[in-house]
């Protein structure tokens, strides 16, 4: 999940369920801040399974918060590092809840789900409720987002496809490009978001 200031408003843009455009109301560039998996929900005090598919105001989330931020990002001589700022110090002032990171970290590795399940003392249908809560949708396709992240790392890196493919664990390369189809390509023009960051964008645990 994302925070993306445009300038002049602050958006809070949920997990995505498939890969999608988003189009934004103006022309210009954008700041963009991911958080781990997990992390953002807390400090927005709601589920991440109320915001799958969206893109809204923060206003509508937070309210004052939210507007006082935004004071801040517009007289900020870099936004980058301001939302990078205001961010780290409203998750320092949380008691942040370590299981949702520490899920995806182990499904991020490739774990199975079960012995993930296993490991935090839910049960594999428990894992996936709370998930939805956590993530936006279950910790399955979380799994699949967070592979193919691990493997486009790999191709940027100079790894051959069919090698980023095996070390990330696919089957061969033809699954990864049906995975990176269905996540990150959608068929349209405009600027994705599923799993890419908008034009200057930074990230945030």
């Amino acid at each position: 999940m994302d925070l993306l200031w445009t300038g002049e408003t602050l958006l809070v843009a949920g997990a995505d369920s498939h890969a999608r455009v988003f189009t934004p109301g103006q022309i210009g560039s954008m700041t963009g801040l991911r958080f781990w998996p997990g992390v953002l929900p807390q400090l927005l005090r709601t589920g991440a399974d109320h915001l799958v598919d969206s893109v809204i105001d923060l206003d509508s989330v937070i309210g004052l918060d939210a507007r006082r931020w935004e004071a801040r990002l517009a007289v900020a001589e870099h936004p980058a590092s301001a939302l990078v700022d205001l961010a780290a110090g409203a998750v320092a002032g949380l008691q942040l809840d370590r299981r949702p990171v520490g899920v995806a970290a182990d499904l991020g590795s490739g774990l199975p789900i079960a012995e993930v399940a296993e490991r935090t003392g839910y049960s594999p249908r428990q894992l996936q409720r709370l998930a939805g809560q956590w993530y936006g949708y279950g910790a399955k396709h979380l799994q699949r987002v967070l592979r193919l992240r691990r493997a486009d790392r790999l191709v940027a890196a100079g790894h051959t496809r069919a090698g980023a493919a095996a070390a990330a664990g696919y089957a061969d390369a033809s699954h990864l490009w049906r995975d990176k189809q269905a996540l990150d390509e959608p068929h349209s023009e405009g600027a994705n978001r599923s799993t890419e960051l908008p034009s200057g964008s930074v990230m945030m645990a």
